[in-house]
């Protein structure tokens, strides 16, 4: 079960799509995720979430509720902008099992997420973090700043965290963070092809877990094995979007969209260009 907990931040990404949720309770109250938890019928595994659900002043005793209630694994997802030890010890002890890291390595990292810390500062935030034996999954927009190197980020990530998974997510043009930085964040397919070919290449050396997600089919070229339309596109879609694709009207009327687009290989308003 994925549960949302705060809606607040320490961080300003400019491909978030949680921005209208700054204008809502910066936390949710603890009585009610205590009740979403006990209502929760599925125990096998629970992510806490929001934009940095480390943030929340009760989370500790919320992880040590949810683990009297029986849930055998319990993992947040976080940007990892902030850490402490002694916080991070606490909620280990606890019951957190696994932690959910967004992270996109970019030279430029400042530009990308709006933020005063260093891509040093994120590292040594992450070794708090695998000092502690937890579980690590690393969840990666993919985009210009970061796909020339993706490949070797990898690598260190693997070499040097208890990473179980990674999950790529694409630039997708339709969503509104994006069409407002268009020009920092969209790579051509094409002309990353080599950059896209090692990223598959080290993850196959490596055998670790990997899902990628909202990419087109000829991202993957003869790494098929990694396209699942159902789980990680048509699953993914929001729900406003479904909506626009139900219109007869096409999803996109803006030229040279198609391209890039993750539903082109199942959209009758395709246009090649």
């Amino acid at each position: 079960m994925d549960l949302r907990i705060v809606n607040t931040c320490n961080n300003n990404c400019l491909y978030c799509l949680e921005q209208d949720y700054r204008n809502r309770e910066k936390f949710i109250d603890k009585n009610i995720i205590f009740k979403n938890i006990l209502n929760s019928k599925n125990k096998e595994i629970l992510n806490f979430y929001g934009w940095n659900p480390l943030l929340h002043p009760d989370l500790v005793e919320i992880i040590e509720f949810a683990k009297d209630n029986s849930f055998k694994n319990i993992s947040l997802l976080t940007n990892t902008f902030w850490t402490e030890k002694k916080y991070l010890n606490d909620l280990k002890n606890a019951w957190l099992s696994q932690i959910w890291i967004y992270f996109n390595w970019v030279k430029n990292h400042k530009i990308v997420s709006n933020s005063n810390l260093e891509l040093y500062d994120l590292i040594k935030n992450i070794e708090l973090i695998n000092n502690l034996k937890m579980k690590i999954k690393f969840i990666i927009h993919l985009n210009k700043q970061n796909i020339f190197e993706i490949y070797k980020n990898i690598l260190f990530l693997s070499k040097n965290f208890m990473v179980f998974e990674f999950e790529f997510i694409n630039y997708f043009l339709f969503d509104r963070p994006y069409e407002k930085y268009k020009n920092l964040l969209e790579y051509d397919i094409l002309e990353n092809r080599e950059n896209i070919d090692k990223l598959f290449l080290v993850i196959k050396k490596l055998s670790i877990k990997a899902r990628f997600v909202k990419f087109p089919k000829d991202f993957f070229w003869e790494n098929l094995e990694f396209y699942d339309f159902n789980s990680w596109i048509l699953n993914q879609i929001w729900e406003e979007d479904i909506l626009r694709l139900k219109d007869k009207k096409p999803f996109c009327f803006v030229p040279k969209r198609c391209k890039n687009c993750f539903i082109k290989d199942n959209c009758k308003f395709y246009v090649e260009n």
